[in-house]
């Protein structure tokens, strides 16, 4: 479908960035945006706006010349243009409750292993003699030793 054009959707969204946290105006776009036609140049907007990544106020009509008039980046649009992760990065943490009833489902992984069961019975005795901040290490090791194989 070439209706959409991620180089026109860059292009509004850089135009809409470099002038934040105005509004955007007709006049700080090429003259050659009408080369997409309204048709492309409305779906592309709205696309983003869709998207969250622009805001249009006053949106009182489909004609695209009145958007570039009206047009503002989000914060997720900033922070989508900045590949960082900006403060959305940051802001969505999501914290994740470790309780010690986890201790059971590693004692299970241990269970399953090829070691021999006087390795298993001593890995078991550890594991349960660990703090809770030290089986979270224990665990974040793990999870990212495991992640390294799945990725390869």
């Amino acid at each position: 479908m070439n209706k959409f054009d991620r180089e026109l959707q860059k292009d509004i969204l850089t135009k809409c960035i470099a002038v934040y946290p105005s509004y955007t105006f007709w006049k700080q776009f090429p003259p050659e945006i009408q080369d997409y036609g309204d048709d492309v140049l409305s779906a592309n907007i709205l696309y983003l706006a869709e998207h969250r990544l622009i805001t249009i106020r006053n949106q009182t009509s489909d004609d695209p010349y009145s958007f570039l008039d009206n047009m503002k980046a989000t914060a997720e649009g900033i922070d989508f243009m900045l590949n960082d992760g900006g403060l959305s990065a940051v802001l969505k943490i999501q914290t994740i409750k470790f309780h010690r009833d986890a201790v059971v489902v590693l004692e299970d992984l241990i269970a399953l292993s090829n070691m021999s069961n006087a390795d298993k019975e001593q890995a078991k005795s550890k594991l349960s003699a660990l703090t809770t901040e030290s089986l979270k290490t224990v665990v974040q090791t793990i999870t990212t030793a495991g992640l390294a194989v799945l990725m390869k």
